[in-house]
């Protein structure tokens, strides 16, 4: 070969090999472009008729706040109680021991029940209704109610440390982290220190000054809402946040920043320190977000041919930017569309009973509701206080959520299904919300819903371990502790099913931990 050929040949093969690092590069930096791996066929696709499931018949409770125990058929144990007037019964929260759930939206009652034998070890009246999910921490138990006040107490006695009436409605839940505690709320209705009235000893009631309370009326124009950072011990306030309506279901803590969505579908990330906005984005957001290395993740919608979509959304963690050009495991998704209920698992007709039994003939207009029907289909407070959307868990690298009548799982790492799990029955409505989020054990996923099932399938291939059917309306996700499965109803009962598995464990109130953002 001539000395020109071979120089010739040279030149291509160094050209080639330049050419593919520098792709190599560009693939592999995130910033460097918008990825699109969005791939639709699950690696494994997985089937479980709901029409198997085994029937659990519990047994009639005693009397109100008196447990009973029961057996199922295949040999597992539990026991079940009652709380007074049979209301919906968010998340418990559990920490040493016990069982931390208040009485139900329009209850005015919070109780702390034995875990292993669900006899009351306490209970305290509310000034205000609605007590939701409780959160627990450094022996302090923080929720706060509907209407319209947050608490904080002692986990071991009940003893009320501070309380602060806030606004109402109240339709998220609180978060805490590392002695702070993190509470959306409508702005423009502060009263100082007029807050409900429990036997509170003189200056544990939190007093607001002249100048907060004045800061408190200042909102950004169209920001209808604040999120507040409060001193755990104290209830001294720290900052304060304008944000464009409530958060669903609860802030996230992540390290030294707070993620949440609000229900316009805004998406934010705060400083923890102060509050200042790192960034915000106005995606759709449908769920709550989680919390992962380098990344958010949330579900998102869209409007295609005028149906609305949901999927998974992976977002970069610095910028707010979503990495990928189309959502992950999208579907249709008539339950978010304006009017339809968000999927929530009580239907419209109880939210507008319960919404009356606690004084509202129509939504206010400080819960502002309008934003939250257009992007998620709720209308009634009630309805915002139950949803929970399709929010993702993470596990061992994957993503999982319940969306529609399927169980997702994709790496977080690309968005590459892993496997889908498809719901079916013979009795099953199109646009059915079958569960609500998972909760996450060691190595299982446990989902309960509105159609009465409480479901375990293996986080790693997706099939069922167990199958039930308790025939009781369930709307919030359970918590996981020590073997147990606890669970709140929309008719007011608790129950605790015993797996005689460790592997129900570690999942210790909404979003598994006081930061809700519990991962493996």
């Amino acid at each position: 070969m001539s000395h020109k050929y071979s120089r010739f040949w040279r030149a291509v093969i160094i050209l080639a090999m330049a050419v593919a690092t520098v792709s190599s590069l560009f693939n592999n930096n995130p910033s460097a472009q918008l990825q699109d791996k969005t791939n639709t066929t699950p690696a494994r696709k997985i089937k479980i008729s709901l029409d198997q499931a085994t029937e659990l018949a519990l047994p009639t409770t005693p009397a109100d706040l008196k447990p009973a125990s029961f057996r199922t058929t295949d040999g597992r144990v539990g026991w079940i109680i009652r709380l007074p007037g049979n209301r919906p019964i968010a998340t418990p929260a559990y920490a040493d021991g016990m069982l931390f759930v208040g009485g139900g939206y329009g209850s005015n009652e919070f109780y702390a029940l034995d875990a292993q034998t669900g006899q009351v070890r306490w209970k305290i009246k509310t000034g205000d209704d609605g007590p939701t999910a409780a959160v627990v921490e450094d022996g302090y138990v923080a929720f706060n109610t509907e209407s319209c006040t947050v608490f904080v107490v002692e986990a071991q006695t009940g003893r009320v440390v501070w309380q602060e009436w806030l606004g109402d409605p109240l339709l998220s839940q609180p978060t805490i982290s590392q002695g702070r505690l993190y509470m959306a709320f409508p702005a423009g209705q502060r009263r100082g220190n007029q807050g409900a009235q429990m036997n509170v000893a003189p200056g544990q009631q939190n007093q607001q000054s002249n100048q907060a309370n004045q800061a408190n009326q200042a909102n950004q124009a169209g920001f209808t809402h604040r999120l507040l950072c409060a001193d755990l011990k104290t209830g001294r306030h720290i900052w304060e946040q304008s944000i464009p309506s409530d958060v669903i279901t609860a802030p996230v803590v992540a390290g030294d920043r707070i993620y949440f969505t609000c229900f316009d579908g805004t998406s934010y990330c705060l400083q923890a320190s102060d509050g200042k906005v790192v960034w915000r984005e106005q995606n759709a957001g449908t769920s709550a977000p989680v919390v992962v290395g380098d990344q958010v993740m949330l579900t998102q919608k869209q409007s295609r041919d005028g149906k609305a979509n949901e999927g998974l959304a992976r977002v970069d963690r610095q910028g707010g930017k979503n990495k990928d050009k189309e959502l992950l495991a999208a579907g249709e998704a008539g339950y978010l569309k304006e009017g339809n209920g968000g999927g929530v698992g009580i239907s419209q007709k109880s939210q507008i009973t319960l919404d009356a039994s606690v004084g509202f003939s129509a939504a206010p207009s400080s819960a502002n509701l309008a934003a939250a029907n257009s992007n998620v289909g709720v209308q009634t407070v009630a309805g915002a206080w139950a949803y929970q959307g399709s929010r993702v868990a993470y596990a061992k690298g994957q993503m999982v959520n319940a969306q529609g009548r399927f169980l997702n799982s994709l790496r977080a790492k690309d968005g590459q299904f892993t496997w889908q799990t498809e719901l079916s029955s013979g009795a099953l409505a199109p646009d059915t919300q079958i569960f609500g989020p998972p909760s996450l054990g060691k190595e299982n996923l446990y989902l309960t819903g509105p159609l009465g099932y409480l479901l375990a399938v293996s986080q790693q291939s997706g099939e069922q371990v167990f199958l039930y059917k308790l025939s009781q309306e369930m709307v919030f996700q359970p918590a996981l502790a020590e073997g147990n499965i606890y669970i709140g109803t929309v008719d007011g009962l608790v129950i605790c099913l015993k797996t005689g598995q460790t592997d129900a464990d570690g999942w210790y109130a909404w979003g598994g931990n006081a930061q809700h953002n519990k991962n493996y």
